[in-house]
């Protein structure tokens, strides 16, 4: 069965920012979708357009979907705390949301680790064989792409050539939440200590994952394996 790509909009990082608003004033999922709605049509006129950006929004922040109520309810209470991570954790939603989104992240962070530029070419033919191609995926990447572009981790340097933009994340309670959602998109057991500093899932953060943080969060469970340190998720429902 193919897989559902779902993310056929450019989104804006001020759209993102209002529906954690919304979400936060406690609104039923209706009066989001209308306010949305018209918040939206400022900046688009077209209503499927309107409709498909609305949808990407409420999936990531509000419909229930794959992400748990408990998740989005720690990233609504970090988002409040510490405003100025709100990237990183539109991030971490739309990981979570999305599948297709992880993969090109996932696909774009292994690529920028040999190379410092990234081109369109190279990132449609990766997912296409990923994915398969078809109208939708290819209509897809380009939308993909623009989101990246908007939030600022990818800067084109020339027409169809990209380079990652960098952003700094010092907060640990915002690391420890970035690496336990990148554990669970990724679910691949135990983690070395030196693949969770530098996860491809989260290419466009520089962090620093302190090992005394993660001890006293229990959503961790850490072992010494032939003398390495690995880190593994305590509970993944």
């Amino acid at each position: 069965m193919a897989k559902r790509v779902g993310f056929t909009r450019t989104i804006k990082p001020h759209w993102l920012n209002k529906t954690v608003e919304l979400v936060s004033e406690g609104l039923s999922e209706e009066e989001i979708r209308d306010q949305l709605d018209e918040y939206l049509s400022f900046e688009l006129k077209d209503k499927t357009n309107i409709g498909k950006a609305r949808n990407i929004l409420m999936n990531t922040w509000e419909y229930e979907g794959d992400t748990s109520d408990s998740i989005k309810k720690l990233a609504l209470e970090l988002i409040k705390k510490h405003p100025e991570y709100s990237l990183a954790l539109h991030w971490c939603m739309m990981l979570m949301a999305y599948p297709i989104f992880m993969d090109i992240c996932k696909l774009i962070g292994k690529m920028a680790e040999f190379q410092d530029e990234l081109t369109l070419k190279q990132i449609k033919q990766k997912l296409f064989d990923e994915w398969g191609e078809s109208s939708t995926l290819f209509y897809s990447i380009d939308k993909l792409v623009a989101t990246l572009k908007n939030l600022e981790v990818m800067l084109p340097t020339k027409p169809g050539v990209y380079h990652i933009n960098k952003h700094r994340v010092d907060r640990p309670e915002i690391v420890s939440f970035m690496i336990y959602v990148m554990m669970l998109v990724d679910n691949s057991g135990y983690y070395s200590y030196v693949e969770l500093k530098s996860s491809v899932y989260l290419f466009p953060f520089d962090y620093k994952v302190e090992k005394e943080y993660l001890l006293e969060d229990d959503r961790f469970v850490m072992n010494n394996f032939g003398g390495e340190l690995s880190i593994a998720l305590k509970d993944r429902s």
